[in-house]
C-alpha cells in the first residue's frame, strides 16, 4: 500500500484527511439508511392508500407521500451522491478504479435521475383527491398511478441494498481504465 500511496502523491492525487473520510462516511450512510426507511415507510404508506377501504386512510397516505417524499428524498440522494463522489475522489478506491465503487457511482446517478424524472413527477401529479366519499373513488380518480407510486420505493429500496452488498464485499476487479493506468505508470510512462 506504501507504494501505491506514494505513487499516488507523485501524481498529485488529492485525498481526504482520515477524520474527513470518516464524518464523510457517516453522512454517506445516514442518507443510505434514511433513505432505506423512508422506501419502506412511502411504500407501506401508498400500499395501505391503496388497498385500504377507508377513504380517510385513502387520502391521508397519498397526502403523507406527496408531503414527505419532495421534502426529504432529493435531500437523501443528493447527499448520497455528493458524499459518494468526494469518498471516490479522495480515497485510493477512486472512482473510476474498482468496479465496485463504478457501480456504485452508476447506482447513484440512475436513483438521483428515477427520483427528478419518475418519482417527484408522479408525486406532483397526483390529482385533488380531497372530497372524494369513498376509497374506491379516490383510486378510481388516480387510475394507474397509484399502482405506479407504489414503484419508485421498491426500486430505490432494492438498489440502494445492491450498493450496501458492494460497500460490504467490495468484489475485487480493476476497470479497464484503472488497468491501463497502473500499467503505465509501472513502465514510467507519463499518465493519460
Amino acid at each position: 500500500m506504501q507504494n501505491q500511496t506514494s505513487s499516488f502523491r507523485r501524481q498529485g492525487w488529492w485525498r481526504l484527511a482520515p477524520a474527513a473520510r470518516k464524518w464523510i462516511l457517516v453522512l454517506h450512510i445516514f442518507c443510505g439508511v434514511g433513505w432505506m426507511g423512508l422506501d419502506i415507510a412511502l411504500f407501506l404508506l401508498l400500499l395501505n392508500a391503496r388497498i385500504t377501504n377507508s377513504v380517510t386512510e385513502a387520502i391521508a397516505g397519498y397526502f403523507a407521500a406527496a408531503l414527505i417524499a419532495p421534502a426529504a428524498v432529493p435531500i437523501l440522494c443528493l447527499g448520497i451522491l455528493a458524499t459518494g463522489l468526494l469518498l471516490g475522489w479522495g480515497t485510493a478506491w477512486g472512482l473510476l478504479r474498482h468496479w465496485w465503487v463504478f457501480i456504485k457511482l452508476l447506482l447513484s446517478v440512475l436513483m438521483t435521475a428515477l427520483v427528478f424524472v419518475a418519482l417527484l413527477t408522479a408525486i406532483h401529479s397526483i390529482p385533488d383527491i380531497a372530497r372524494l366519499q369513498t376509497a374506491e373513488a379516490v383510486r378510481e380518480r388516480l387510475g394507474p398511478l397509484g399502482i405506479q407510486l407504489l414503484f419508485p420505493p421498491m426500486v430505490s429500496f432494492l438498489l440502494l441494498g445492491v450498493a450496501v452488498v458492494l460497500s460490504v464485499f467490495k468484489p475485487r476487479g480493476l476497470t479497464p481504465w484503472a488497468a491501463a493506468r497502473t500499467s503505465l505508470v509501472a513502465r514510467g510512462e507519463p499518465k493519460v
